[in-house]
């Protein structure tokens, strides 16, 4: 088999280090092509160049030169591509571009004492916001996907819940997919529980801390402090964070993949402590 690297690129590779961090192909006019994660750079750097999907090669063949930001492991490196792959788009990264249009599902009071889910947009200013919302959608019809499913899958009522109009029962309910709160036929009370408990799988963990909670990552050569406040990644320290750390205004914003990053971690046990 013939290889498609380069005599510069096998030297760029061999040079890289086989620990934690991020590494970014980079093609002609120093156009960034690709940026990725591993907990060994090295490594799995040379499993793109011995990959022989279309894509691989077509990236690969563009490819130039290689540059890595070694981090102190596995979450610091995560964090870091995410952030720098929202920021900077790459040419070849698709799965993780940064959602403007975030969604997620609120309960409101409606008519008759009917509780009625209302689209929101994550709003991570307001301390709030994750209180008794439900999923965290890319885009408002993703959001409204997910709630027909669960509507269909619980029988709730599609008109109680915003999704149909009219008088008179509910299409559902003359299909027999309905269990009559839209003509009387079960009760707020009954409907409003079924509601919640076909939601309730789905809710967002409310910020639990009192202020800036720090994720300390020590690996074999260096160590990290990720500042996290309301579930958004602020920065990265190479130090304990001092008071002008914390007070120093950054953009923050909701991050879907972030999030789930940051519950997994958290619930495998990673050393945290919170400062006020």
């Amino acid at each position: 088999m013939t290889s498609i690297i380069s005599p510069s690129i096998d030297s760029d590779i061999s040079a890289l280090p086989a620990g934690p961090g991020i590494y970014r192909f980079w093609g002609d006019q120093e156009a960034l092509l690709y940026i990725g994660k591993s907990i060994n750079i090295r490594q799995r750097v040379r499993s793109h160049f011995q990959n022989r999907t279309p894509r691989a090669k077509r990236m690969c063949s563009q490819t130039r030169r290689i540059d890595y930001t070694e981090t102190a492991g596995e979450l610091g490196a995560l964090l870091l591509e995410n952030r720098e792959i929202k920021q900077r788009q790459p040419i070849f990264n698709r799965r993780q571009r940064r959602y403007r249009q975030l969604q997620t599902w609120l309960l409101k009071p409606g008519e008759s004492g009917f509780l009625k889910p209302q689209r929101y947009q994550p709003d991570p200013h307001n301390p709030l916001w994750q209180q008794d919302c439900y999923g965290v959608f890319r885009s408002p019809r993703q959001a409204q996907f997910a709630m027909e499913h669960w509507i269909k899958t619980h029988q709730l009522c599609p008109k109680i819940c915003g999704l149909e109009q009219g008088a008179g029962p509910c299409f559902s309910y003359q299909l027999g997919r309905c269990q009559g709160a839209c003509c009387g036929k079960e009760s707020a009370l009954l409907h409003n529980q079924r509601l919640i408990d076909a939601l309730s799988e789905h809710q967002i963990h409310a910020w639990p801390y009192d202020g800036t909670l720090v994720i300390h990552e020590e690996g074999e050569e260096r160590e990290a402090f990720h500042l996290i406040r309301q579930w958004c990644h602020l920065t990265t320290l190479p130090h304990p964070p001092s008071n002008a750390d914390l007070q120093q205004e950054r953009e923050i914003f909701f991050d879907l993949d972030s999030y789930r990053m940051l519950l997994h971690f958290l619930n495998r046990g990673a050393r945290c402590y919170v400062l006020e």
